[in-house]
């Protein structure tokens, strides 16, 4: 999927603000992320990087401050409001379901319908598809999260990101629990998205 050019930015981040009680985790943040671009968020833990992620993906709600996807008003009510908006979310603590397969954790709130029927084979075709495209081919659909390494399930996490083919990809610290060669491959993957034009936000407290 190639995505049309814009003469908005992909992502507006305006003046954003956010507490917890008395602790300020953001204060008048802005930022600017183009359609296409990488844009690297790098900080020791607690300056807020998650939180403003999180704001993003509508895991929070900011108490001030505007949002802006593509040029229109951005006010996700809650994560897979922004999925569908075109904004996936990687979190560093994984979010999956572990008595349910990999399958149904990659389209866990997603599932291809038509007049109200599931769509098996559809969901099928795209989970394969994401899993061919961060190099995990060969990770089984079928089995439950649960018994699969901690490496693995961030991998699911990843694949699942990918699923809905959004237009901003939200990474928060990914290759914490990634092999070298996986982490080689989730790069790639990074690349060919910005490619098509896909907006990525890589978060870490670390360079290597």
């Amino acid at each position: 999927m190639q995505l049309a050019e814009s003469n908005f930015p992909r992502l507006r981040v305006s003046n954003v603000a956010k507490r917890f009680g008395p602790t300020v985790a953001l204060r008048g943040v802005s930022l600017e992320v183009a359609p296409g671009e990488v844009h690297a968020l790098i900080g020791e833990n607690g300056a807020g990087k998650s939180t403003l992620m999180k704001v993003l993906s509508g895991a929070h709600r900011p108490d001030s401050g505007t949002l802006e996807l593509d040029g229109e008003v951005f006010r996700p009510s809650d994560p897979l409001h922004a999925r569908k908006s075109g904004v996936a979310m990687i979190y560093q603590e994984l979010n999956l379901a572990s008595d349910l397969s990999v399958e149904e954790n990659m389209l866990l709130g997603s599932e291809p319908r038509t007049l109200g029927w599931l769509h098996r084979g559809k969901r099928r075709r795209l989970a394969k598809r994401a899993l061919d495209e961060i190099g995990q081919p060969d990770l089984p659909l079928d089995v439950p999260v649960g018994s699969l390494t901690i490496a693995q399930q961030q991998l699911v996490e990843i694949a699942r990101a990918l699923v809905g083919e959004p237009r901003m990809l939200i990474m928060d610290e990914p290759t914490s629990s990634l092999t070298r060669l996986d982490t080689e491959n989730l790069f790639d993957v990074i690349d060919r998205m910005s490619q098509r034009g896909v907006s990525v936000i890589y978060i870490s407290h670390f360079l290597e």
